[in-house]
């Protein structure tokens, strides 16, 4: 979790493509009504009033030229007249308004006729006006809401991308409100939405004045899409906003040991429930969207408010199924019969195909990003479990994995971390059962021996001392096989930790590992690792041997391995500086007078086979090199001896410096040894003493042009002829390499 790349917080991203969702989906309506409005517009401007002008002009002609056509003939009243203008004119009076005057020639156009006092939909206190003034206001607030509320998650985030200390209050507060983020950021990018909705229904509910009942249904069906909407925009800043709470941020705002459990508030979700709103959300809310566009562009014959309909009208209404389906009368005849048909114009049809191409393209986006969301939200939480399952079958049992969801996945996750606990603790119980049954052990021992003096001075007794001591032996026999079936099963998770020594083979053509615990278990250990085209060896002495020596050197090796992975590319200097941290931050040392001096001794070399280049560093462990002279023949080979720091891996006397790094130029043939101090140290020899150091130098010369695998048999056989009959004292491990 350390490791991690600190991501960026998204607060405006989400705000500015929630809003351009909420666009594509309404704009072909915002089209609809501005086309609508446009005869509306022009008779407000007065576009059309001269051709009313004209159109008066040439009907008052052609009724002067009938008057004097027909005077003639007939004699007509004058109320019969007057009838007869009026019907003439009776068209113009609905184009025209009955207050305008003719501008060119400055007279009355019709009387003047009484008009509601009402206001069309894009008039100045029409509805959509007021609609859009209200949506524009909120939105401006909604974004400064929005700002201010997650201002500090980006000052949170960056300071730690910077690197920089997290004030307590701030901590506190993103922690608090981390969880809640995407319900608030969701109300907060729909809250201007909410207010127009409700605007909308109040609108409607008390049955406003409209121009017209077609304004109204307009009116009311834009309410529906922005409803429809409104939810799709809701949704998506919600599950966009809840996919990288989960995934990005949760786990730099929560402690290791919050994260081992569940931090959400609310009961556990199913997966199965998360999979049936995705759904929903790219299928079903686009699709409403599709339909209301689509039930938009559809006109009903009924509106028209047509008494009949010519027989081209009929003709364009049905199609070529006028005449065999319908019986059509006349032309004129009633429209009754055409009363619940429906038809599409042009521009409702224009409507409709950009409606329903916004609402697919909408529906497509929301499809991959929901897919995308909702498989990370599942894959990624899976991966982690699995890669921490194996590291705890590797015999890491302080693993854990953050319960990043409340659903089966962190249901899953949670239980995982309570089983490592478990089984961490069960290896610790195992442990200190261990060392209470080896001071059992020499108890009982004590009390044999001390039965054993009672049954040489009371003969009378040796029969119930002989049952007595029978029984104790089978007790203590029991004991010891439980003590050595654990530790052989640990030499076997020893064993399993160590790196094989088939690893080397990849990378050197000739070396060897002579690897010989004292007890089952070892203290000492061995361990190579390849990055970045370097490979890197250490051979490491822990303090003790048996048990407590294995368990620290699985802390020495399960440490280096997550430097190496964790940090990159090292030094071999900085390496053992890290692996000195994790050591004394493990095993708690303070440095107080009287604690424990556990610690680690190793020699760490980095190799680059490419550049022929060595790095080394020791801590209280030395590095030997044979090389050869070539072209100086009757030299002896030059031996290198490159001592290491004296200080341990570990809580020392002294202030810790760091350690130093030696940089050394290979060269073909170089013959490498790491070794602990085990070999050098065993007893034996005539007057049973210490190998020494030196001998050990001059035997490496003498062998020095050998395979690396006779090296190996020399050393062995050199060991078991100097102990003899002595116990081996301490673990043994040298290992040797030839470029």
């Amino acid at each position: 979790m350390a490791g991690q790349r600190t991501p960026k917080y998204y607060g405006f991203r989400i705000y500015f493509s929630s809003a351009m969702l909420y666009f594509f989906l309404v704009f072909p309506f915002l089209v609809y009504l501005a086309v609508q409005n446009i005869p509306e517009r022009a008779k407000k401007k007065g576009w059309f009033d001269k051709e009313a002008v004209a159109r008066v002009d040439s009907m008052a002609t052609a009724v002067d030229s009938m008057l004097t056509a027909v005077d003639s003939a007939y004699t007509f009243a004058p109320e019969q007249i007057d009838s007869l203008v009026n019907r003439a004119i009776a068209p113009l009076e609905s184009h025209a308004d009955s207050t305008t005057e003719n501008r060119g020639s400055g007279v009355v156009v019709g009387p003047v006729a009484d008009q509601k006092d009402h206001k069309g939909l894009f008039e100045e206190s029409g509805p959509i006006p007021k609609y859009f003034t209200l949506l524009f206001f909120f939105t401006m607030l909604s974004y400064l809401l929005g700002f201010i509320y997650n201002f500090p998650f980006k000052r949170y985030f960056r300071r730690i991308m910077r690197r920089r200390e997290i004030p307590a209050g701030l901590h506190a507060f993103c922690k608090k409100q981390l969880l809640r983020t995407p319900v608030i950021n969701a109300l907060i990018i729909t809250l201007p939405n909410m207010v127009v909705i409700a605007y909308s229904l109040l609108f409607i509910l008390t049955r406003k004045t409209f121009h017209g009942d077609i304004e109204r249904d307009l009116f009311i069906r834009f309410f529906y899409v922005t409803l429809a909407v409104s939810l799709l925009e809701f949704l998506f800043t919600y599950y966009w906003q809840k996919h990288r709470v989960h995934l990005k941020y949760i786990d730099h705002l929560y402690t290791k040991e919050e994260l081992r459990v569940k931090v959400f508030r609310r009961e556990g979700g199913k997966i199965r429930d998360r999979f049936l709103i995705s759904s929903g959300i790219t299928t079903f809310l686009p699709l409403t969207i599709v339909v209301v566009y689509l039930v938009l562009s559809i006109t009903s014959v009924k509106e028209l408010g047509l008494e009949s309909l010519s027989q081209e009208q009929r003709e364009i209404l049905i199609g070529p199924y006028y005449g065999p389906l319908f019986n059509i009368g006349a032309e004129g005849s009633e429209i009754g019969k055409f009363q619940w048909m429906f038809y599409v114009n042009a521009w409702d049809s224009l409507l409709m195909i950009i409606g329903i191409c916004n609402g697919i393209l909408v529906s497509f986006i929301y499809l991959l990003l929901f897919i995308r969301w909702t498989s990370q939200d599942i894959t990624r939480p899976v991966k982690e479990l699995l890669v921490n399952i194996r590291n705890t079958r590797a015999g890491e049992t302080e693993q854990y994995t953050i319960v990043r969801t409340n659903d089966e996945i962190g249901e899953l996750a949670e239980g995982y971390n309570e089983m490592a606990r478990k089984i961490h603790e069960h290896v610790e119980r195992i442990s200190r059962m261990n060392r209470d049954l080896e001071k059992t052990v020499k108890a009982r021992t004590q009390e044999v021996v001390m039965q054993k003096e009672e049954i040489e001075t009371q003969k009378e007794e040796i029969e119930a001392q002989l049952d007595l001591a029978t029984q104790q032996r089978d007790t203590i026999t029991r004991q010891k096989d439980q003590i050595l079936d654990s530790i052989h099963y640990a030499e076997r998770i020893q064993s399993a930790i160590l790196p094989p020594a088939k690893y080397l083979e990849e990378f050197l053509s000739d070396h060897f590992i002579l690897f010989k615990p004292r007890d089952i278990v070892s203290g000492d250990y061995y361990w190579t690792s390849y990055r970045n085209d370097r490979l890197l060896i250490a051979v490491a002495d822990c303090t003790g041997h048996g048990v407590p020596g294995a368990f620290l050197s699985v802390l020495g090796i399960s440490s280096m391995n997550e430097i190496v992975n964790r940090k990159g590319p090292l030094h071999a200097n900085r390496i053992l500086e890290h692996l000195r941290d994790f050591v004394i931050h493990s095993l708690h040392q303070t440095g107080v007078h009287g604690e424990a001096r556990d610690g680690i001794e190793i020699a760490l070399c980095v190799i680059d086979p490419r550049k022929m280049t060595m790095e080394y560093a020791g801590a209280n462990r030395p590095l030997y090199l044979v090389r050869h002279r070539p072209g100086q023949p009757g030299k002896p080979p030059e031996f290198v001896h490159i001592r290491g720091d004296r200080m341990p891996i570990g809580i020392y006397e002294q202030e810790p410096v760091p350690f130093t790094n030696h940089q050394i130029q290979l060269q073909k043939g170089d013959n490498i040894y790491l070794f602990s101090d085990g070999y050098v140290d065993q007893l034996g020899g005539p007057r049973r003493k210490t190998f020494r150091s030196v001998h050990f130098r001059k035997l490496l010369m003498q062998i020095r042009e050998r395979s690396m695998e006779d090296q190996k048999k020399i050393l062995l056989e050199t060991h078991h002829s100097w102990r003899s009959d002595i116990e081996q004292i301490d673990d043994i491990l040298v290992l040797g390499i030839r470029i």
